[in-house]
């Protein structure tokens, strides 16, 4: 009854807040060996993605214990790592989902995308960028983009111009392919990239991360911490932001996530998830979350002497 009332607001496009309380209805009541608790995971993790990959990325993994031949989740998967700044895990993922679809031109664009700018192998990525380009079954602006970006790099100027071209007269109004024309024509120098990676891949610029640290201190400072202590933070989250490249939506949450990691380093009490999430204006959860992969990534624990003053 649950699953076919969920499966009905689904397909009726009721929205988040009608959706996920009946999949988490569905987690509560449904026993572990129930394949319906893969069906609720899926979907929230679909639900979760964009604002919360993290939590997107524990939902997969165990809806994908459960049926390991599910490409799209793979994919899903993919894009969560992907959001997160795992480009290598990503990879991988979409290397899973392309093992059981490997047709999917869109499998084979992400894949090739990955590899040509976030992981620099522009040589590796250039099949999958072929397959996807003969796979697609309408000409893809993005697609072509792609693929003449990686020509571009490979030092294939003349078929990565009449790609770029295709993919600017497709769209006509992307500034991205625009740019990427103009690159093309003015050689494709290495020093002045062009292609971006798309809002699946994108990590945390130097802005956001100013504005993470500031905050940070900010806070730090009116809760009493010493200078020693704010230092400390500061060098946590440098940490953690170069380990990781998180992909940073609201710079709040990530400082609340600090401002929590390093008062569980000093065994400072009376700091709650709770309180750092109502102080900085964003929901315990996005705190939690985060906090978990910070731990996680850098193997913090209480007292850890890199980071003690």
């Amino acid at each position: 009854m649950l699953r076919r009332r969920a499966e009905r607001a689904i397909d009726e496009g009721r929205g988040r807040l009608v959706i996920e309380p009946l999949l988490e209805a569905i987690l509560e009541r449904a026993a572990e060996d129930d394949p319906v608790r893969s069906f609720a995971h899926r979907h929230l993790a679909e639900l979760m993605l964009e604002r919360d990959p993290w939590t997107a990325a524990l939902h997969l993994r165990k809806a994908l214990s459960q049926h390991a031949a599910d490409d799209v989740g793979h994919s899903l998967m993919a894009l969560a790592q992907a959001l997160l700044g795992n480009y290598r895990a990503a990879v991988a993922a979409y290397r899973r989902a392309l093992r059981l679809s490997p047709r999917n031109p869109w499998y084979h664009h992400n894949l090739g995308h990955l590899l040509d700018v976030a992981l620099d192998d522009p040589r590796a990525a250039l099949p999958h960028l072929q397959i996807a380009l003969e796979q697609a079954e309408e000409s893809e602006h993005e697609i072509t983009a792609s693929t003449a970006h990686c020509y571009a790099r490979l030092g294939e100027h003349e078929v990565a111009r009449q790609l770029a071209a295709q993919a600017l007269a497709a769209a006509p109004r992307s500034k991205e392919h625009r740019a990427l024309v103009d690159w093309i024509e003015r050689g494709a120098p290495a020093d002045q990239p062009v292609h971006p990676l798309r809002a699946e891949t994108r990590a945390a610029g130097p802005r956001v991360a100013d504005a993470v640290a500031a905050l940070l201190e900010r806070h730090l400072a009116d809760a009493g911490f010493s200078e020693r202590e704010v230092a400390s933070a500061r060098a946590l989250w440098t940490d953690y932001r170069d380990e990781r490249s998180p992909r940073v939506k609201k710079p709040e949450v990530c400082a609340a996530a600090v401002h929590y990691a390093i008062a569980h380093v000093l065994r400072a009490r009376g700091v709650t998830q709770s309180a750092l999430a109502s102080q900085y204006g964003v929901t315990p959860g996005s705190v939690s979350s985060r906090f978990a992969d910070i731990r996680t990534t850098l193997a913090l624990r209480p007292g850890d002497p890199r980071y003690r003053t």
